[in-house]
């Protein structure tokens, strides 16, 4: 287990302390654990819709000939496509 040497403080209102607590009871979780576990999470998927793909020249027109290409639907995709959701019926 990795050991935990770093702090993070935060300044919250009287509310939204409430809040955090009750939630973590909730949960069954500390408030510290549930803070962590949520703010890790969020950064996560914060940082994943940032990240840069690079590639070289061959690697990038090989992507835009496939991007170029006329879209093309299998059977299951243009069911899909023409029955109405569930929210429409």
């Amino acid at each position: 287990m990795t050991v935990k040497t770093e702090r993070l403080s935060l300044r919250l209102t009287p509310e939204q302390d409430l809040v955090i607590r009750r939630a973590a009871e909730v949960c069954g979780e500390s408030t510290n654990e549930y803070v962590l576990r949520n703010a890790f999470g969020a950064a996560q998927t914060d940082l994943a819709d940032l990240r840069t793909f690079v590639a070289d020249d061959d690697a990038w027109d090989v992507m835009q000939t496939m991007l170029a290409e006329p879209v093309q639907f299998n059977a299951a995709m243009l069911h899909l496509l023409s029955t109405p959701s569930a929210l429409e019926q």
